[in-house]
């Protein structure tokens, strides 16, 4: 057992999986604000006055955040490129075209609320639905992604990755949608890869490993084509049933690290500044669970190591969730979420559907 981390050993596996789904939640959220500041824990303080404790607001001005990348991404396909395609703004992410103009300084996340999950956050909130409604399934999950991208109102952000971009310049040319997800070869093989398949490990809890892992695998094709994120689904998947068996999450990612790298993590190392490339980024992870055990502390760690903290918070969220389940985490963090009941409601639906009481 890791110092300050509490034992868990009575959590049933339904408290655990819900705690899994609120974790995903709540670090997406928390973090949201301090989305790619790169230059960490002074950049956070330079802005906010003092490092984030609980839900905050994003920048939302025009020229609050000068060196967005997003001000510099192609609104038509992957990457960078110019903004004079329209997939942002028409096909997907409507009316936020103006916030992708170059030279408009606009934060990725500057049109969400305090305490709102990201679009990846409402991935995690698309893939509960569609587990709920049967279990997973390639097809009906693609369509139900396309109906939530193109359908107006369905989130709030801003900002899209580019693995969404790829996949309707692909639509938009005419490809059959299993020929869709695509890869860059850059931008695509990233730690958001892993949203989906987090919360298939999760509905498929209760099922023998071997089984939720397949499903798993098969759920990054929903969206993109990266064998390399498929990869790392297995690793999450050996973390996440440790955790719901009762390990701690730092049990887990010393285990994981340990295989991966033939040694166990210095916890005494700085918290990581990291882009969303899936391996680097994967090593971040193993290194802020492995440090911070309680659940709180974590969730907060991330946020505040600045860099691609929400993608990766998403991953966080689940694994530290899991370990001290929907029962060990507070009112404040769940009630807090801008769309607090709805998400609730939803996690009840997916438990229910899928682990029972």
């Amino acid at each position: 057992m890791v110092a300050g981390a509490q034992p868990q050993c009575a959590l049933t596996l339904a408290d655990r999986v819900a705690g899994a789904l609120w974790g995903m939640f709540i670090a997406d959220a928390l973090a949201m604000p301090v989305h790619w500041f790169y230059g960490g824990p002074s950049q956070i303080r330079r802005t906010f006055g003092k490092l984030i404790t609980g839900y905050e607001a994003p920048l939302s001005g025009a020229g609050s955040f000068p060196e967005s990348i997003m001000a510099l991404s192609s609104t038509s396909s992957a990457g960078r490129g110019t903004s004079d395609g329209d997939i942002i703004g028409s096909v997907i992410n409507h009316g936020k075209k103006q916030f992708w103009k170059r030279g408009s300084g606009y934060h990725y996340h500057c049109t969400l609320q305090k305490g709102e999950t990201t679009l990846e956050g409402e991935m995690a909130r698309l893939a509960m639905r569609s587990m709920t409604a049967g279990g997973f399934d390639l097809d009906r999950m693609q369509t139900e992604y396309v109906d939530f991208m193109t359908s107006p109102g369905q989130h709030n952000d801003a900002y899209a990755s580019s693995y969404h971009r790829v996949f309707f310049q692909n639509l938009g040319a005419g490809k059959a949608l299993r020929k869709c997800p695509s890869n860059d070869g850059h931008n695509v093989d990233a730690i958001d890869g892993l949203v989906i398949p987090a919360v298939v490990l999760l509905a498929g809890a209760a099922l023998p490993e071997t089984e939720a892992l397949e499903a798993a695998k098969r759920s990054v094709n929903v969206t993109r084509d990266s064998p390399r994120v498929a990869a790392f689904v297995g690793e999450l998947s050996s973390m996440m049933r440790a955790v719901l068996r009762g390990e701690t999450a730092a049990e887990a990612a010393q285990a994981t690290a340990t295989k991966l790298l033939g040694r166990p993590l210095d916890v005494t190392m700085a918290d990581p500044v990291v882009a969303c490339y899936v391996d680097q980024n994967f090593a971040s992870l193993l290194l802020l669970l492995a440090k911070y055990p309680g659940f709180r502390e974590a969730v907060l760690a991330n946020a505040n190591a600045g860099g691609e903290n929400v993608h990766r918070g998403l991953v966080l969220g689940a694994l530290m969730g899991a370990q001290v389940g929907a029962s060990g985490i507070d009112a404040d963090l769940k009630g807090g979420l801008h769309h607090s009941a709805a998400i609730e409601a939803e996690i009840q639906a997916v438990v229910a559907a899928h682990i029972g009481g």
